[in-house]
């Protein structure tokens, strides 16, 4: 019973996100180390995972 409120929440947030979170994302482009520049808009309908993150 402890481990099942968390992995309800988990499951919750992850089949929700989805739902809104792709209307909500305003239009962007990015280089990747390759050089090759993409725009937010090209890659509509495909899955997408940006991590932003520091290491300090």
């Amino acid at each position: 019973m402890n481990r099942t409120l968390p992995l309800l929440l988990l499951f919750v947030l992850f089949i929700s996100a989805p739902l809104y979170a792709a209307d909500m994302v305003p239009p962007f482009t990015f280089t990747d180390l390759a050089g090759k520049t993409y725009a937010s808009d090209t890659l509509k309908g495909a899955p997408l995972v940006i991590n932003v993150g520091a290491h300090w």
